[in-house]
């Protein structure tokens, strides 16, 4: 039976240092866990799809503005197209983690201030998952998908594990 992508968490961050962070995206099919890397060429190469596509569709300079603005939603339509070995081979890195592989996976929503005089507070959601190799948490660029949705699509491959 084929592997299904079940759902795609678009823009998940590692902190690689102080000030440093690696893009990822979370793709959970209905038999594991993908992790694909965001590098600098393939985000550049989707914002310029984009933009053409807008372009290509009549959409003036704002159009194209805001389909780029858009470019981690294309992201996941993107993975949600691929096939999960045509992800795992894209960039060097990428990883699959299977049920049997994962101890526990833990979303939390939580929150941070924005750093601006406004004290806005930035909702956010943290992903910590525990694993044979070791652990590894991701934060996403605010709550969006829920946390709950972000638990319901884990459990759907890795049940009980997931908190």
């Amino acid at each position: 039976m084929a592997e299904t992508v079940l759902g795609v968490i678009p823009d998940a961050r590692i902190k690689t240092g102080l000030l440093k962070s690696e893009g990822w995206v979370l793709i959970v099919t209905d038999q594991r866990l993908l992790g694909a890397r965001i590098t600098d060429e393939l985000m550049k190469n989707v914002v310029e799809q984009a933009r053409a596509e807008a372009k290509a569709s009549g959409s003036g300079f704002f159009g194209q503005w805001g389909a780029q603005l858009k470019a981690g939603f294309a992201l996941s339509q993107r993975y949600s197209a691929m096939t999960p070995e045509t992800i795992l081979a894209e960039t060097p890195g990428n990883w699959a983690l299977l049920p049997s592989q994962v101890g526990s996976i833990k979303v939390e929503r939580k929150s941070r201030n924005s750093g601006s005089d406004s004290d806005v507070e930035i909702n956010y959601l943290k992903i910590t998952i525990e694993a044979a190799g070791g652990k590894g948490s991701y934060e996403t660029n605010g709550d969006k998908p829920g946390q709950r949705e972000v638990q319901a699509l884990f459990a759907r491959t890795f049940g009980a594990a997931v908190r």
